[in-house]
């Protein structure tokens, strides 16, 4: 078959961009994290709050707080949500962080375009509750990566993310994700990498999809990020890094 993008053909394409062409265990990992958010929900109590068209939870800091920890969800920018995406606020909140953990609108309901709108709202509402430190995972290192070369944080963390639309919009993600050239370049953060002025931080598994662990590294090569290699994890093993090992130890420091 035709090459549609480097080596890859339209079938290698979209099953680089398929997460469970490389993680076979993906539905036990999307079960742990609704189970972790839970647990974390019981034995922290967060308050649940409008930002303006979603909700966002907001879990308390333990001691003096040193800031909010934003969190952005993946799931291929249509799945998922703040029920499924607040296992990583005990870590953070024993480190006297608040943790955000937002609702948005997933595609094909809205555009991506609104989607970052949305996110930008929400970090305007968290503006007076102390400096930022941004997360994201897989998607929502995507829209992460978006927000931060468009706003100031106090640091950014990108696990697993896409940082150059144009294979996306090539493989068989463009049948839900759908941009004009202009909006396509725009999200793509790699090419306005030098907006980017937080401490930045990368982080992927080594037992991802190939492309994704090439936009990672095509990313930290642009930016100069201080990476983080998971051996042995695969994409939805990443999500907890930030709240684990050598990754949590420097965003806490």
């Amino acid at each position: 078959m035709d090459k549609v993008w480097r080596d890859y053909d339209q079938a290698g394409l979209d099953a680089a961009y398929d997460q469970r062409v490389w993680a076979p265990d993906m539905a036990a990992w999307l079960a742990r994290y609704r189970a972790d958010t839970a647990a974390a929900r019981a034995a922290l109590k967060p308050q649940a709050l409008s930002y303006g068209p979603h909700d966002c939870d907001l879990y308390p800091a333990q001691g003096a707080p040193r800031g909010v920890h934003l969190h952005i969800h993946g799931g291929a920018w249509r799945a998922l949500g703040r029920d499924d995406s607040g296992f990583l606020a005990p870590a953070f909140c024993a480190a006297g962080f608040r943790v955000a953990v937002p609702d948005f609108s997933l595609l094909p309901a809205r555009r991506l375009p609104d989607v970052v709108a949305e996110l930008r709202a929400c970090v305007a509402w968290l503006r007076p509750r102390g400096p930022i430190h941004l997360s994201g995972h897989s998607s929502g290192a995507h829209l992460a990566a978006v927000l931060a070369t468009e706003m100031a944080f106090a640091s950014v963390t990108l696990v697993s993310g896409v940082y150059d639309m144009e294979p996306v919009l090539l493989s068989a993600r463009r049948l839900y994700v759908e941009l004009t050239a202009e909006e396509a370049l725009a999200l793509s953060p790699i090419r306005h990498a030098a907006r980017i002025h937080a401490p930045l931080r990368l982080a992927w598994g080594t037992d991802e999809s190939p492309e994704f662990i090439r936009q990672s590294e095509a990313m930290a090569a642009a930016t100069g990020a201080e990476t983080f290699v998971l051996p042995g994890q695969n994409h939805f093993g990443a999500a907890y890094a930030p709240a684990q090992g050598a990754l949590h130890a420097a965003l806490t420091a």
